[in-house]
């Protein structure tokens, strides 16, 4: 068994697997050793704040993982209604967000889906 720490929410975990590309069972954070950083402008924001996305007239409920000047990652129980290339909005209301952002990557496992996204817009405050 390898042990294995988490570098978003620094918690541990134990796992049998030989290759560091598995998400962390705590947040879903896919470690990937191998790849560069794709999200440049800015430094990423640990912070886990209540956010709401809107796809027309669709309201998710997500939490933010994520936030930076360019994008953020969200989280969220059960399955995104959403695809990779998609368009959204995103309202964070504690941080005075509401900008449009591109839908990056998708992933899901055990229940949980995560997404990255870019913002398409200039930053504006709610």
């Amino acid at each position: 068994m390898n042990r294995l720490n988490c570098p978003k929410c620094e918690n541990s975990f134990f796992t049998a697997a030989r290759n560091s590309n598995l998400p962390c069972p705590h947040c879903g954070f896919v470690m990937k050793s191998h790849e560069p950083d794709r999200r440049y402008g800015g430094d990423r924001q640990l912070t886990q704040k209540t956010a709401d996305i809107l796809k027309g007239e669709v309201k998710v409920p997500v939490k933010t993982v994520d936030v930076s000047e360019t994008g953020l990652g969200i989280k969220m129980m059960g399955y995104l209604p959403f695809d990779q290339n998609e368009t959204v909005n995103v309202y964070i209301q504690e941080l005075e967000i509401e900008r449009i952002a591109r839908v990056v990557w998708t992933k899901k496992f055990y229940g949980i889906s995560r997404a990255g996204l870019r913002f398409e817009d200039q930053a504006h405050v709610a």
